[in-house]
């Protein structure tokens, strides 16, 4: 969910032959279609106009026929066995369970950045249109998550970073704010000091306020900031200046910028002090965004172009590195973001690959190279890592891949009966449904103080007083998706939501026992006094029948 600087665009460059992208100046009128030359694009931007604005949903509503699909990883890829001066590539999807691939190609159309709406039901890429005839356009456009056609576009500024807001309603990449309902775009210039300035890339908060980009500045003289822009007004709130602590010299960011899920912390890759260290030899930063205080930790011999990710729980950052020199080899890294330290890393030769977390925390996805063609020959691929320790799972070739992202993970939606309210009442939520996975908990409220979590979607449970209950079950998938968010910057992770929670009210009358008389002391006990009032009561009845007889004498 990252994007490339200028020196990855040319890295990529070198390795496909593609030109590098000239700057994002837009020609109006210009279009995509999934096939054919751009000759055709004008043509085509009179049926994308046409088409009837969608307002983005939020909420995880799945109908009944997909209940329980798998997440996919969704990849940005280039054609490099094209013409080099002809934009083409494909969206791909990776099923993450069974490893089947399915990609959706264009001609004329390159898609680099990518992001999910909230509910998954749609995919937004930023990329470009353009051959040797036809100057270059940055388009924004939406697709069927489904199926990747596109449904429709528009012309931005700048393909360089993409971020979708937490509810769905705004897209950014690094020049442009998109309205996701009317499809309008407000272009701007967050780096505005000399006119070769570059805006990097760009990450909202979590609460969808504030979108965070990242300045770098072509003549050195002042080290790449952190701005923070409103998103209502795109007016200017505040500015970090990315230098760590105790190093000096002027920091240049190359790489990608992610968020802490509790907004605290941003996390940035490909950072290196032009006076103090060579190019080579790259940080990832920490920035405290309440202070401003900037940590780091360096590579050797490496560089990092590609984006950051981090983790559910906000403990790890996952990123890459390309060595250079040196024994070591490049790969991928596992952060420890309290600490600043290395957790884990596994080998992993890459070109600035894009790692992505998926929504449970359990799996890393990573772009690279490997012995994974038909015959053991090194091919371009997708990477498969375990998430604690990095360590390979497995890959999937795939030329020409580069950026990726995930489906979000979305919330269970319950439903609850309960049974006559009769004690013990059974409480069944099985009819309840889940989007991706499976439900792995039902966490019960019994309305009496009294609660309990299963696995399972049926309970059991006895009042002991009579009156009337208010019971609640609360689902959670096997993703980790419950009532609650978790958004990292690009786009969300778990789409929480209310409908994980159902309520059932009952009523529970006044027990009337039908049960024998009890054993052991106690039923005797019981038993000795019935006897004795019984006896007590012929006695009594005896008498008045003897006092009525003396009276009659």
């Amino acid at each position: 969910m990252g994007d490339r600087g200028h020196r990855d665009a040319a890295d990529r460059c070198a390795r496909g032959g593609h030109r590098p992208p000239p700057g994002a100046t837009p020609t109006e009128g210009r279009m995509m279609r999934r096939t054919g030359s751009t000759r055709a694009l004008t043509a085509l931007a009179v049926v994308g106009i046409a088409a009837a604005p969608a307002a983005p949903a939020t909420a995880a509503t799945p109908p009944d026929d997909d209940t329980g699909r798998s997440w996919e990883v969704a990849v940005a890829s280039l054609d490099l066995a094209r013409d080099p001066w002809t934009f083409s590539g494909s969206l791909a999807f990776l099923n993450i369970d069974d490893g089947s691939l399915r990609q959706t190609p264009w001609s004329d159309y390159a898609p680099s950045a990518l992001a999910y709406a909230p509910d998954a039901r749609t995919l937004y890429t930023a990329g470009w249109v353009g051959d040797a005839e036809v100057a270059e356009v940055s388009l924004f456009a939406a697709h069927d998550a489904s199926s990747g056609d596109v449904l429709w576009t528009s012309t931005i500024s700048s393909y360089y970073g993409l971020a979708v807001s937490p509810d769905g309603s705004v897209a950014m990449t690094a020049r442009d704010k998109i309205d996701l309902a009317t499809h309008e775009v407000v272009s701007f210039e967050p780096c505005v000091e000399t006119v070769a300035d570059q805006p990097v890339d760009v990450a909202f908060s979590p609460d969808g306020s504030t979108a965070w980009i990242v300045c770098r500045f072509w003549d050195g003289g002042a080290p790449s900031q952190l701005r923070a822009y409103d998103v209502a007004t795109l007016s200017l709130i505040d500015t970090i200046e990315l230098t760590p602590e105790g190093t000096g010299g002027i920091t240049d960011v190359l790489g990608g910028i992610a968020i802490t899920p509790d907004g605290s912390t941003a996390m940035l890759s490909g950072a290196w002090l032009r006076s103090v260290e060579p190019f080579i030899n790259q940080r990832a930063l920490r920035v405290d965004l309440a202070t401003g205080t900037v940590a780091s930790i360096v590579t050797a011999g490496s560089i990092m172009l590609g984006s950051v990710s981090i983790s559910p729980d906000g403990t790890r950052a996952y990123l890459s590195t390309q060595q250079f020199f040196g024994e070591e080899q490049s790969a991928l890294w596992s952060l420890d973001v309290a600490t600043m330290t290395l957790a884990a890393s596994s080998p992993l030769e890459n070109y600035g690959t894009y790692p992505i977390v998926t929504p449970d925390g359990a799996k890393v996805f990573a772009t690279g190279y490997g012995p994974w063609g038909e015959a053991g020959e090194r091919v371009a691929g997708i990477s498969a890592h375990d998430a604690a320790t990095l360590a390979p799972l497995g890959a999937t070739p795939l030329p020409g891949a580069e950026n990726l992202t995930v489906t979000p993970d979305q919330a269970p939606v319950a439903r609850l009966t309960a049974s006559e309210p009769n004690s013990p009442v059974t409480f069944d939520a099985s009819a309840s449904t889940v989007e991706f996975g499976s439900i792995a908990e039902y966490a019960w409220d019994f309305g009496d103080g009294a609660s309990t979590v299963t696995t399972t979607p049926t309970v059991e449970h006895e009042y002991a007083e009579p009156g009337e209950f208010t019971a609640t079950v609360r689902l959670t998938s096997s993703g980790g998706t419950s009532t609650e968010d978790v958004y990292t910057g690009k786009q969300l992770l778990r789409n929480g939501d209310a409908s994980a929670v159902a309520t059932v009210t009952v009523t529970v009358p006044a027990a009337v026992s039908t049960k024998l008389p009890p054993t052991g002391f106690q039923g005797a006990w019981v038993a000795i006094v019935g006897f004795g009032m019984l006896v007590a009561g012929v006695t009594a009845v005896t008498r008045r029948r003897v006092q009525h007889g003396r009276e009659g004498a």
